[in-house]
Formats: structure tokens, C-alpha cells, sequence
């Protein structure tokens, strides 16, 4: 069975048709995250080499997990609202990398990464996942750190100019939490990609990788915090 782990509060037609690829499971807000991203699955579990880490404090996320049957390890390394103690699982993979702000992460997310071979690839930016939408083995963000970081390290990564994407609170949300790879020829966007103002430069950029891009609601892209896709 294929599971989405999706932010409480996203909204009913992205949903449905994020149905068509899994089952969608909201996941509980955590008082320890800053209220605007108290939801968002890219602050509460990481996903290292098909292993979910998730804070050892959020209660009510391990009794979900554990009552969809999901295994995971927790993160002891202590997280509150002010940055960057919010940001310990805001990492990703990507081929044979580890990719995270190495300072800031869970010391529990670099030990599995590390188990499980990937090679750690430190970037300023905290948000790592939050900033970067992933798909055939490459990365589109606007972060210019992570940017010269990963093409330095021979990844093959798409560089966009600053962009405005919906969010709750804050000025604008990041490419990966308005997005989520719903299998791996296709990148799925939370609202209507078309609208996105780099749509054209974005589809070419994945299309060359095989992947397709397609639109999950029918307004301006908003930034959920993504999804992490879980099989059991």
C-alpha cells in the first residue's frame, strides 16, 4: 500500500487527485514547530534511504506512523520554534548525497545517511528541502548556496530566479514544499504548475530527465510543506 504523508490542511481538491497515486494521511500538528509550519511533512519526518526519522518529542506523529504499521527511528537532537532548531529533518537525498545544513541537522539524520552510504553534502541554507524540487536524479531551486554547492559536486541542478509561492505567515514558500514526486517519472504540484512564472524553463528542464510535471489544484502554487511517500 502507498501512503502520502500530507500537511492537515490540504485542501480537498488537491487531495482528491493526490489520491489517484496513494493514500493521503494527514499528519497532526507539532506545538514545538513554528505555527506556520507546524504541519508540514518536510519539518516533521525525514526519509533517508527509505528509513523515516521523525522527532522524538511529536507524539502524536509516532502513534500515527505506528498505527499505519509505518517503522521509523527518532531524533533525539532538540527542536523548538526558533530557527535553526526548527529545521533538524529539512534534508534530502539525492543519488549517493546526504543533503542537509550539516551544523543544524539531526545527528541522527547524518548517522542513518551515513549507514545507509550516502555521502554528506553540506549547504547553507537550512530549508534544504523546503527549497529545492527533486526529480530524476537533479534539483530546481532558487537557493543560489545549494545551487553552486551541488553543480560543484557534479549534480545536475536547475537554477531559478526569485519567485513568490504561497504560504501560510511568511512572504512566500519554496519549489519543494508546492511539490511532491508522486512516482518516478512524475513531479506533482500543489495548485497549477502553468501558472508558475518559469513553468516553460521548469517542464524542459525535468522533461530532458524523463520526468512530466502536473498540476494537483487549479489556483497559484502554495507551499505545504510537500509530501513524503511511504509503502508498506
Amino acid at each position: 500500500m502507498k501512503y502520502f504523508l500530507i500537511h492537515k490542511d490540504l485542501p480537498a481538491e488537491i487531495r482528491r487527485n493526490l489520491s489517484f497515486f496513494g493514500e493521503c494521511v494527514p499528519l497532526p500538528a507539532f506545538e514545538k514547530l513554528p505555527f506556520a509550519v507546524c504541519s508540514h511533512p518536510d519539518m516533521l519526518i525525514a526519509q533517508i534511504g527509505g528509513k523515516l526519522l521523525i522527532h522524538e518529542e511529536y507524539r502524536q506523529g509516532r502513534e500515527l506512523l505506528t498505527s499505519l504499521g509505518m517503522p521509523f527511528v527518532l531524533s533525539h537532537t532538540p527542536v523548538s520554534a526558533k530557527y535553526p532548531e526548527d529545521i533538524r529533518l529539512n534534508c534530502f537525498c539525492l543519488d549517493n548525497r546526504f543533503i542537509s545544513n550539516e551544523k543544524y541537522v539531526s545527528q541522527d539524520a547524518l548517522r542513518i545517511a551515513k549507514e545507509f552510504g550516502f555521502r554528506s553534502v553540506s549547504v547553507p541554507q537550512g530549508y534544504a528541502k523546503c527549497s529545492c524540487a527533486v526529480a530524476g536524479n537533479a534539483v530546481a531551486t532558487a537557493d543560489r548556496g545549494i545551487e553552486k554547492i551541488l553543480r560543484a559536486d557534479g549534480a545536475d541542478v536547475l537554477l531559478l530566479q526569485p519567485y513568490t509561492i504561497g504560504i501560510e505567515v511568511y512572504d512566500t514558500g519554496f519549489i519543494g514544499g508546492a511539490s511532491v514526486l508522486l512516482d518516478e517519472n512524475t513531479l506533482g504540484f500543489f495548485g497549477n504548475v502553468e501558472l508558475f512564472e518559469q513553468y516553460e524553463m521548469l517542464k524542459d528542464f525535468f522533461a530532458r530527465r524523463g520526468v512530466s510535471l502536473i498540476s494537483l489544484g487549479c489556483g497559484p502554487l502554495f507551499d505545504y510543506g510537500g509530501a513524503i511517500d511511504v509503502s508498506v
